[in-house]
């Protein structure tokens, strides 16, 4: 199908379209059908549904088969009445969720008399039990529990997800961390490199969060892990607001076993204020809301232990107007803002305080949203949205070869020192998208072959970057062999394994832009009373544009989605789920704009070769300053730049290009779950994931992607950026989740059996995506010692979740209390042992310009070895009584994590920087002369030998490596 032919062919589908909705501002759906006591369809029933989340009531009637459909509704606690002449009326509550239907199967007794029955409804539930594998957190249990009321707070309620990327990312169903969807009010707040969820919202301002780990419908797209929604609040009929004041002590927090580790002793407060009402009752409200927060943390470099502030100031505002033109007809405006600074930021691990920068961080989202009814069975809804990000001073204040030269330490996981990273004074950065969304639905019941939720639109994102990537404030960095440390005080060891890296940027950034154009349609076919099927399918085309303007992507892809949900019974308490769906990423910007000539650093490398520095452990070494004039002196005088390079460089527009045919990745998944509800307040459920990733990022270096020449006669090997199905990434879970809902306790329990297997981590926390290096200079490493197959870092086998809220009976005169538990497990996660090794001298040149200087070999199976599992139990204690006002009353919150003061070293891929938080330095004889080096080809490599583990491996480099300490908050305000 041409582009033309289906874009026409969506057009067509906008008139012919359900109720089901897909990431515009996220409203939900009711739906169902009404039958007799003998169980057949009653047509004509008036079906009302009224809230005060809600501008006015919205009615249908149902068909001549008993069904209908009330979409548009926002989230929130429904009075739905059912009235027809001849029956009695029939009142129930309702809650509906964000981005889900929520069905109802009604039965109407006659009667000749005016009479009204009340059903009392069970309380809604946490997980749906449809094929979509879901869970909904309301803000009421999330400030119940002891969380930190973010959405990925509340996500890690679910199964299926886990905190094991980069940087303590999440990562769901074994996706890389930057492949997950994060929405808030029906706009995308990813952050473009790495993916993870911008801070676009005021805690005290969200309604509900809600997670979508399997079986996703055809509407949202660009992902393959899953989708994270969240809503915040929208103001009413009724002047609503809050004060809370959260006190923060960096010296609540207990220290670890860490050396030197400490904490400050200051007091400061988050202030968050919100504030809805009617402007005009039921036509127009506004809500509004604030959080200002300054905070002092102390930090820890790794290897000296130097204890440094860590000081960050930040505002944060919300603003929103709901309005009603006409009835069926709303129109939903928001802009949120925030205003951030930071002293003391890094990029882990640090060595001393020279690497601190002082950076700023403005952001802004601005989103208008439209649903309309336009008839009684057509619908549609439309949204604009533009979310700005920009990065300002992060990096070094000083260009010159001494102060801007940033130094690397390779014997200590290339821990960091001397000057920032990156460049604070070569202009800002800027991460921005916009998202444009139109859809439409349609209700159709046939009769015998039941009823259809028809749903086709039209998705246009762009997602846009410009920046000057300069890797230092030089452009310069230099990889020193190892260091000396004395103290605080780190001095650099030059010798011949040294290498010094030159990052010019050759051509001025004009932003790029990479959009993704897609059309969706999705029919959830209500069969009969027992069988829902969900047939759908997305169409996602990628058109993208790098920062020298070149155009540099055009592929498509279609996704099937395919579900199938069945009662066996009819009663609604056992259902069976099973579904088929692929996913499709969206191009990342860093893949897509990684072969442009404008903003992105070249990288040339080169041996150092001059006097050794530092050697031999001397008494009075050379400082840093000095020793790198020495360097420089040396390099200066034997050609600089000109010299012999060391492996092949990376040159973007001249050897680094990207493949015409480069695609985004994409997942196969298969699930398959049972749920069985426990009486009106209870409900289990289970589900298998299996999923198979696919066309992968990838880098080919091979005899038959050729060479190229710069305009100096300087000849290089070709990089292509292409896609590969010649690595492995698999995924296997089992999902459970339980809830209970009682009058007083409330009890929910979420557990994940998983296994993440392959040979491709594909991330790291620096850069986001890492394409794979399977097809760069295959002959130079072999797949079975160099990409062998394991557990992955993000492979966390046992995760579980419990927890219990207790309203305590107290009298009335003392207010309401309530007690939250959570406990806490996650199995530890795998590593090996891997360390460069030069194979030049054992393989025969086919034809190469600059065969690679080392290659990875992994001396262990890559899942050898593995931290520790992490257990641990954090409380919560809630009060609130009423005061004079009505409706007002004050309250106080205090958590204690980790009560125990478990001391575990665990997540190893987590917030300390590259590699993650612990020691996995191995030398061999390209970073230590003391050892031999070998044929990888035809020797088994000896420990002590051919390589050795570091004196530190294994060993925290910063005190994240950790699990959270003992750590105590409260915060206090006033509800009215």
């Amino acid at each position: 199908m041409t582009t033309r032919a289906f874009l026409i062919a969506a057009a067509i589908s906008l008139l012919a379209t359900s109720t089901v909705n897909t990431q515009t501002n996220p409203t939900g759906t009711l739906s169902g059908r009404v039958v007799d006591a003998q169980n057949l369809a009653v047509p004509g029933v008036s079906v009302t549904a009224a809230s005060p989340a809600l501008q006015g009531v919205r009615t249908a009637v149902t068909s001549g088969n008993g069904d209908f459909v009330l979409p548009f509704l926002a989230p929130g606690e429904y009075a739905v009445t059912f009235e027809l002449a001849g029956f009695a009326t029939v009142r129930r509550t309702e809650h509906i969720r964000i981005g889900e239907t929520t069905s109802v199967s009604q039965t109407l007794a006659v009667s000749t008399v005016s009479e009204t029955v009340t059903v009392n409804a069970a309380p809604a539930g946490q997980f749906t039990t449809g094929a979509q594998v879901s869970s909904t957190y309301k803000a009421e249990l999330v400030e119940t529990l002891p969380l930190n009321r973010t959405i990925t707070g509340a996500a890690m309620l679910a199964p299926g997800v886990q905190s094991a990327g980069p940087s303590g990312n999440v990562m769901i169903n074994g996706a890389m961390s930057f492949e997950s969807l994060f929405v808030v009010n029906g706009v995308v707040v990813n952050e473009n490199l790495r993916g993870q969820p911008q801070a676009l919202f005021i805690e005290d301002a969200l309604q509900e969060t809600t997670v979508k780990t399997g079986s996703v419908s055809a509407e949202y797209g660009r992902f393959q892990g899953g989708v994270v929604e969240a809503i915040t609040k929208s103001g009413g009929n009724t002047f609503r607001g809050s004060y809370r004041a959260t006190a923060d002590n960096d010296s609540w927090t207990a220290v670890t076993p860490y050396p030197n580790d400490s904490r400050t002793d200051n007091l400061y407060f988050t202030h968050e204020a919100t504030l809805g009402g009617p402007v005009w009752r039921d036509r127009l409200w506004f809500f509004g809301a604030g959080r200002l927060a300054k905070r002092e943390t102390l930090a820890t470099t790794a290897v000296t232990a130097l204890g440094y502030p860590v000081v960050r100031d930040q505002r944060r505002y919300e603003g929103k107007l709901t309005g009603l033109v006409r009835a069926g007809h709303t129109l939903r405006g928001a802009y949120t803002r925030i205003q951030d600074q930071e002293e003391g930021s890094a990029t882990l691990p640090i060595m001393d305080v020279a690497s601190l920068v002082k950076r700023k961080t403005p952001q802004d989202l601005l989103s208008a949203n439209y649903t309309g009814v336009i008839g009684p069975r057509f619908f549609l809804e439309g949204q604009y949205s533009r979310r700005q990000f920009r990065f300002s001073g992060s990096g070094s204040q000083y260009t010159d070869p001494i102060r801007g030269t940033l130094i690397l330490d390779q014997s200590r996981a290339n821990a960091r020192f001397w000057s920032p990273t990156f460049c604070g004074v070569c202009g800002d950065e800027e991460r921005d998208n916009r998202n444009v969304i139109v859809k439409a639905n349609y209700f159709a019941s046939t009769g015998r072959a039941g009823s259809h939720h028809l749903v086709g639109g039209m998705d246009v994102f762009d997602d846009e970057r410009m920046a000057n990537n300069h890797q230092s404030g030089s452009d310069f960095r230099i990889l020193a062999t190892t260091t000396i440390v004395n103290g605080p005080a780190v001095y650099p060891v030059f010798d011949s394994r040294t290498i010094i890296q030159w990052n010019p940027i050759l051509t001025t950034s004009g932003g790029n832009r990479f959009r993704t154009i897609s059309g969706f349609v999705n029919d959830t076919w209500t069969v009969g009373s027992r069988l829902t099927l969900g047939l759908g399918v997305r169409y996602d085309k990628n058109d993208g544009t790098d920062q020298s303007g070149a155009s540099v992507v055009k592929d498509a892809a279609f996704s099937p989605r395919l579900s199938a949900s069945w009662d066996p019974t009819g009663a609604g308490a056992w259902t069976v789920n099973g579904s088929f769906g692929r996913y499709v990423g969206g191009l990342t910007n860093s893949a897509g704009d990684s072969a442009s000539s404008a903003g992105n650093p070249a990288t040339f490398q080169f041996s150092y070769a001059g006097p050794d520095v530092n050697t031999g452990n001397p008494a009075n070494p050379v400082w840093t300053a000095v020793a790198l004039q020495q360097l420089w002196d040396w390099f200066n005088a034997t050609g600089g730049t000109n010299r012999p390079l060391r492996g092949n460089p990376i040159v973007p527009g001249v050897n680094s290009r990207i493949d015409t045919r480069l695609a985004s990745p994409s997942t196969l998944e298969y699930t398959a779950g049972l749920t069985r509800k426990l009486g009106s307040r209870g409900a289990v459920r289970a589900d298998w994931i299996y999923r198979d990733y696919r066309d992968f990022y990838a880098i080919r270096v091979t005899p038959d992607t050729g060479q190229v020449t710069d305009t100096g006669g300087r000849i290089y090997d070709l990089r292509l950026t292409s896609n590969t199905n010649d690595v492995e990434r698999t995924y296997k879970g089992l999902n459970l989740q339980a809830q209970y809902t009682g009058r007083q306790l409330t009890l929910g329990a979420a557990y994940t059996l998983s296994e993440l297997r392959g040979n491709i981590e594909g991330e790291n926390g620096p850069n986001g995506p890492v394409p794979a290096n399977v097809e760069t200079y295959p002959e130079y490493s072999a797949r079975a010692w160099a990409f062998p197959i394991g557990g992955l870092l993000g492979d966390v086998r046992h995760k579980a979740r419990g927890w219990v809220t207790w309203i305590v009976p107290v009298p009335d005169a003392l207010g309401r209390v309530s007690l939250g538990a959570l406990q806490t497990f996650n199995s530890g996660t795998r590593y090996g042992a891997s360390g460069p090794v030069d194979t030049r001298p054992y393989v025969t040149n086919p034809g190469y310009a600059t065969p690679p200087a080392s290659v990875p070999y992994f001396f262990t199976d890559r899942d050898a070895f593995k931290t520790g599992d992490l257990w641990q139990t954090d409380l919560a204690l809630n009060w609130s009584r009423r005061v004079g006002l009505s409706n007002t009353e004050v309250f106080f919150r205090g958590t204690l994590l980790n009560v125990l003061g478990r001391r575990a070293l665990t997540n190893f891929f987590n917030t300390c920087g590259t590699g993650g938080c612990l020691n996995t330095t191995v030398q061999t004889s390209s970073n230590n002369a003391a050892l031999q080096p070998f044929n990888p080809f035809t020797e088994a490599p000896i420990e002590g030998v051919h390589w050795k583990k570091s004196d530190a491996f294994g060993q925290p480099i910063s005190r994240f490596a950790y699990q959270t300490p003992r750590t105590y908050q409260f915060s206090f305000g006033v509800r009215f």
